[in-house]
């Protein structure tokens, strides 16, 4: 009660806040708080860009517009652009063409990098370090390194992206990147759960930033605030994310506007405000979907569904699933991994070797002063060996008696694992003769029943119909013996199927088999029925394979998904069931994956049961799993 009380207390003095920041912002800007369309770029310059008369001037206003977009964060714009200056750029004999395509590069991949195409963003980075040498482009060549350290830690590639940010903070020149550099460090660790030195490293770069508000120090206070709301302190959290939001309107930032309302949403949904919550979520994935920001998008969608399925409105989050799903195809869609590899392959090789010609300046040196050494340890050599020529004698006596008792202790242990391995042959032979044997008494005793039972009545029933000569009881008694007969055949089919899928609802069982699995293997599991009452009126066949379903999903997923959550949905929609298996473990590549035998259990039974079933994984992104299966 007492924290229910709190939270009531902190959703009233966070209201209270928000509508006073609301007015101010629709007072100063002309803005409502949500619903704000980028128009962010003076007409005047699109005009000068088509009358621009010559390619020098054109190739500056494209830059000068893409900077313009990529500050603002509209994701097609900056695309766009991006690859307008590059196609000019390739096409026009210009003098500065290789510093304009370095400049394409890195404005498409951050364009690239926003849209969470990250193979994408990584070609472009990885194109753009190989084509700015640090002796003509410095400046380019560290933004492009950047690049590539911030598609690693999107990718939750950690141990790849620190050294490419430590490396930009050792070497380069540039203030600006350093201070970048020092804010994605704080980065890793702020995803790595490592508060303090995450926000030791924020603190450092906001010192370092101007007082006037700027996109990094906006990013900054923003993660900062999620630390707070990380740590339940609302308030605080807040404090960041309002100033953080108001800044990024103000300045056109509309890319960390998003951000800032979905943080504020979700200091409502963690405070149960979930009318506010929702009303702020939907109005950020507007936003989200208008200027095309598909990883925003997911991420939109994952908080929604949680919404919903906290308030049991568990249609409206199936529904998002399938616009999740259809999202993650996009993203996969535009995706170029074959290119990126190679791409990628070449830029760690190139780090080789400029690692090896490194080295080879360290040989150099070292040379002269090894030749020199070399004399000294020649005499010593001599005079080691003297002492050295007894002292292997006696080793190589005593290695071949150590060889000789290994080779004892080996063959006593294969007679050992030979003993090992008959007794459980055996055992397993035994429990094969038992099973068989079981089988055999269940098969006797299910042909008695057909014999003495449905084969003396239909005997008799033969023996009545081929008298012509049939009176009215003869035929009422004929036709009770056959009703006597279907029900003996029914009987014997009920008594095919468990008699647990026959007499327990199936939401019943499955709640107990999750509970049992979360007791031995510490996992969060969750199941959402939908509705409960039509889904535990199946049919005790279709009960008994969807059962055993979950069971090789879950069987899959404990062994090798290494999930920490993992959400379970059942619904009875129309003429069907859907099932919808989600887990946040480490995915899989899934058209290159070979299903094992697990899969290829289910895909048999749903073949049997006339269902199809949908896979979407990517990897270190978890995996979701649609099956379908109508109800006869």
């Amino acid at each position: 009660m007492h924290s229910y009380l709190i939270k009531g207390i902190c959703s009233i003095l966070l209201l209270f806040f928000f509508s006073a920041h609301s007015q101010k912002n629709k007072k100063d800007t002309g803005y409502t708080f949500f619903g704000i369309i980028p128009n962010t770029v003076d007409a005047q310059l699109y005009r000068q860009l088509k009358n621009s008369p010559d390619v020098t001037t054109r190739l500056k206003l494209i830059e000068k517009i893409a900077q313009i977009h990529l500050q603002a964060g509209n994701t097609d714009s900056i695309t766009y652009y991006g690859d307008l200056l590059k196609t000019t750029a390739l096409k026009e004999n210009i003098t500065n063409k290789p510093l304009y395509l370095s400049i394409a590069n890195h404005i498409i991949g951050h364009g690239k990098l926003k849209n969470g195409l990250y193979d994408g963003a990584m070609r472009h980075f990885i194109e753009g370090i190989t084509n700015s040498p640090i002796p003509e482009m410095q400046t380019m060549h560290y933004k492009h390194q950047l690049g590539l350290g911030i598609v690693y830690l999107e990718q939750k590639k950690y141990e790849l992206a620190l050294p490419i940010f430590e490396s930009c903070i050792a070497e380069s020149k540039n203030k600006e990147i350093i201070i970048l550099a020092g804010k994605f460090l704080g980065d890793i660790y702020f995803y790595k759960n490592n508060s303090e030195k995450a926000k030791s490293y924020y603190f450092s770069v906001l010192d370092d930033l101007p007082d006037t508000p700027n996109k990094i120090s906006i990013e900054v206070r923003l993660k900062l605030g999620r630390i707070e709301l990380f740590s339940d302190r609302t308030i605080k959290a807040m404090e960041y994310f309002m100033p953080a939001k108001e800044q990024a309107q103000e300045n056109h930032f509309y890319d960390l506007y998003i951000e800032a309302v979905y943080q504020i949403g979700r200091v409502y949904y963690k405070l149960e405000d979930y009318d506010s919550a929702e009303m702020i979520l939907n109005s950020a994935y507007v936003n989200a979907v208008q200027w095309n920001r598909l990883e925003l998008q997911k991420r939109l969608i994952e908080m929604l569904k949680s919404l919903y399925a906290t308030r049991g409105n568990y249609k409206n989050a199936y529904a998002l699933m399938t616009q999740y799903v259809d999202i993650s195809n996009r993203i996969t869609t535009k995706q170029n991994k074959k290119i990126v590899k190679e791409l990628e392959v070449k830029y760690q090789t190139l780090q080789k070797e400029k690692e090896i010609l490194s080295l080879k300046e360290e040989r150099l040196l070292k040379e002269s002063e090894l030749e020199r050494q070399r004399t000294i340890k020649k005499a010593f050599l001599i005079g080691f060996l003297a002492v050295l020529l007894p002292v292997v004698g006696l080793l190589f006596m005593y290695f071949q008696k150590l060889k000789t008792q290994i080779a004892l202790n080996k063959s006593q242990e294969e007679v050992n694992t030979q003993k090992v391995y008959g007794l459980m042959k055996d055992q397993e032979l035994n429990l094969i003769k038992a099973t068989m044997e079981g089988q055999d008494k269940e098969r006797q005793r299910l042909a008695r029943e057909l014999h003495d039972s449905v084969g003396g009545n239909l005997a008799s029933i033969k023996l009545q119909l081929s008298n012509s000569d049939k009176t009215d009881d003869q035929e009422a008694s004929i036709i009770k013996q056959v009703d006597e007969t279907y029900n003996q055949v029914r009987d014997f089919s009920h008594n095919l199927i468990p008699k647990k899928f026959q007499k327990n609802p199936i939401t019943s069982l499955i709640k107990e088999y999750i509970n049992n699995v979360i007791n031995g293997s510490g996992q969060q599991i969750s199941f959402h029925p939908y509705p409960k009452n039509q889904i535990n009126q199946i049919s005790p066949t279709l009960t008994e394979e969807l059962f055993k379903i979950i069971q090789e999903l879950l069987t899959n997923c404990l062994k090798h998904a290494k999930a920490k959550n993992i959400d379970i949905y059942l619904n009875h929609h129309d003429d069907s069931i859907q099932l919808l298996f989600e887990d946040d473990g480490v995915g899989f590549e899934s058209g290159k994956a070979v299903d094992g035998i697990g899969f290829k259990n289910i895909k048999t039974r749903l073949s049997t049961l006339s269902g199809n079933m949908f896979i979407d994984s990517v990897i270190q992104r978890g995996t979701v799993i649609n099956i379908e299966v109508p109800v006869a």
